[in-house]
Formats: structure tokens, sequence, C-alpha cells
């Protein structure tokens, strides 16, 4: 049923996006590419089709439309329930949306000294105030979203540019 590189890529990128967990583990250091990649092994099995088994290989992030994306290659096999292989990819190009992220950003820091206040026979003190409003962005957190949203509106994807560069620098870190 699943014959062409391009079905399997599409499953695998559909059961990703709809949030549909893929077992993946870090290969042992020794099975690493190395040269500012990351191998990820793959073991996926779809209810009613078979086992998906192989490698995605990271080696790069790009920011598109606001939109953290992991390029990189797909390797492996589709079996189906008796063994039988059914389809293969072998280094087929990818891009992967990475949605999902969650996080947090800062509405509000206030810091409030001490306050002593006499008048007229009546005294105040109030203690030190330290006050710190977050925002929680995460899917289903609308009022987070939106708060966070408003506070980066001027930042031009300002924290997805930075954390896409630092996936990136951290690949090219990454040697074996």
């Amino acid at each position: 049923m699943f014959h062409t590189k391009r079905t399997i890529i599409a499953l695998i990128m559909t059961l990703m996006m709809l949030g549909i967990p893929l077992l993946m583990t870090p290969l042992p250091a020794a099975a690493q590419p190395g040269n500012g990649s990351l191998t990820t092994a793959i073991f996926q099995v779809i209810p009613g089709i078979g086992t998906f088994t192989g490698t995605l290989t990271t080696t790069s992030f790009t920011l598109v439309n606001g939109v953290v994306n992991a390029v990189g290659t797909v390797t492996g096999t589709l079996t189906n329930s008796a063994g039988q292989v059914i389809g293969s990819v072998t280094n087929q190009a990818v891009t992967i949306p990475l949605t999902g992220f969650t996080g947090t950003c800062t509405i509000l820091t206030l810091h409030v000294g001490a306050i002593n206040l006499s008048l007229l026979g009546l005294n105040i003190s109030l203690s030190p105030i330290d006050l710190v409003i977050t925002a929680t962005a995460a899917p289903g957190n609308l009022l987070g979203n939106l708060l966070c949203a408003v506070v980066h509106l001027l930042d031009s994807n300002g924290p997805l540019t930075a954390l896409t560069s630092l996936l990136n620098q951290i690949l090219g870190a990454i040697r074996i």
C-alpha cells in the first residue's frame, strides 16, 4: 500500500503534526554522523498499517513565518504486521515544523522598597514588595498566548530568531 518515499514521509510528518508521539531516542555517540547534525532513532507502530523503523538526522533549524522548523533527512523501513517490507526511504529530505512550544514571558516586574509613612499620628509601614507577572504560552492558554504575543510585537520574532540561532549553534558544536 505504501510504496513511495513521499507517502512514508507524509505519514511520519502527519503523525508528528497531529501530536502523535513518535518513539525517538538519540543514537549512541559512535552512531552519530557528527559535523553539526543530530541523529535520532525512530520506532513507530502505526495501527492497522505496520511499523516504521529508521532514523531522523537533523542538520539545521530555520524560522519560516514565525515557526521554527527542523531540517534534515529521514531513512527507514515500513513493514506490515507480518514483517514484510512495504516501503523504505533513504536520506529523504524533510522539513518538520516544531509546534507546541511552551514557555513564559515576563509581563511586568515591579520592585518597591519598604515604605514608612507617619501622618498626624497614623503610622503605616509597608514591607518591600516584589511583584512579577508572567504569562505562559502553550496550546490552549489563550490569555498567555495573547499576552506573550503582545509583549513581543515589536521583536520581529526576536525570541524565535534567537532560539533558531541557538539551536543551529548547538548543532554546530556537536562533534563526534
